[in-house]
């Protein structure tokens, strides 16, 4: 039996589905332990071995130690009840929680890590744990490649690309234009957090007439922005969307705005919508000071411009005058054949992983 366990709601970690679809193939039994941390009531989690406490995603750390001290304990004796013969340990925060399971002799290279967001690696004591951790599991994947300037380099980290198949498979051909009119369309898509630098985007675009900007997404940011995109009449905040309508959405952007401030944690990161706009054959604006501003650039992908750099707009422009559509289309392909390379050596990891039971 495999024990899938993630200190979060499992309905909000996709990356889960890689692990939980090559076990529903090979027909081996699994149980998934998560926390539902809105405690809303979901039947599709009765399924599971859910611990329900709901949890402000601001309160103080003091006042996270309780719930999380919970959860631990929860998590802890469904563990030993159940006896799993290997842990699918999904993201650090649960590996960190429940270290002295994950570095037991019962389950020393008996799990597979799986390594999402950096968070506290610039302090050396969390490093080293983090790099004990990867060095004690069967395997570990990071979601980047610029997360292995920060881990230990006496394993092998394998590469776990955020993309979906079943996107990957009706994939668009070539890039189409769909201008508003006459104006060229940028959208973002995704939770909104960072009002003031979100805000800094909207002013750029919002205070430019040869473009419309396009908000798709809620979060804690989601009325504030609504509100103060009101001002510009070439600026729409849509709210949240369904999962099914992402694609539809993406293809009515000329350009996706995949643009994070720098930040420690910002900068190796790469999210689901910069394999989004390969997919669907849509250049990005990225933030030359970080990790995936850079892939965008280096691969002919779209366009980034350093955070603070006052010609945003009029190089974005310039770069859609200059657009070079059969160029684009054949770095998206090219970079697109990487990605599925590395991720038949991710399924592979994975099965041979399962292999003994």
């Amino acid at each position: 039996m495999i024990g899938i366990i993630i200190v979060g709601e499992i309905g909000l970690a996709p990356f889960a589905k890689k692990y939980i679809s090559v076990l529903e193939d090979r027909k081996i039994p699994y149980e998934i332990l998560h926390w539902n941390r809105s405690g809303k009531e979901n039947e599709e989690y009765k399924k599971y071995h859910t611990y329900s406490e709901p949890v402000d995603r601001y309160i103080s750390l003091l006042s996270k130690i309780k719930p999380f001290y919970n959860f631990r304990h929860f998590a802890k004796k469904v563990i030993k009840e159940q006896k799993y013969d290997k842990l699918v340990v999904l993201t650090t925060q649960t590996a960190i929680l429940l270290f002295d399971v994950v570095l037991s002799k019962k389950y020393k290279n008996k799990y597979f890590f799986d390594y999402r967001d950096t968070s506290y690696e610039y302090l050396g004591f969390y490093r080293r744990f983090v790099n004990k951790v990867i060095e004690n599991s069967y395997a570990t994947c990071i979601s980047s490649p610029g997360f292995k300037k920060y881990l230990t380099d006496k394993k092998e980290l394998i590469i776990a690309h955020n993309f979906q198949d079943r996107y990957y498979e009706s994939r668009a051909i070539s890039y189409t234009p769909r201008k508003s009119k006459n104006k060229i369309v940028i959208g973002y898509i995704g939770y909104l957090r960072e009002y003031e630098y979100l805000k800094k985007i909207v002013d750029i675009f919002g205070n430019d007439n040869r473009f419309e900007f396009n908000i798709h997404g809620s979060g804690d940011t989601e009325e504030q922005l609504r509100e103060y995109a009101k001002k510009y009449e070439n600026v729409n905040v849509f709210g949240a969307y369904k999962e099914d309508e992402k694609m539809d959405i993406v293809d009515s952007f000329d350009m996706i705005c995949y643009n994070y401030p720098y930040s420690f944690v910002n900068y190796p990161a790469i999210a689901n919508k910069f394999y989004d706009g390969m997919i669907r054959k849509k250049p990005m604006f990225g933030n030359s000071r970080t990790y995936s501003g850079e892939l965008i650039e280096k691969y002919g992908l779209g366009i980034s411009v350093d955070e603070d750099d006052t010609q945003v707009s009029q190089k974005i422009y310039e770069y859609f005058e200059s657009f070079n559509k059969e160029k684009f289309e054949q770095n998206c392909e090219t970079f697109l054949k990487n990605i599925l390379n590395d991720d038949k050596v991710y399924i592979k990891t994975i099965n041979n992983f399962f292999d003994s039971i």
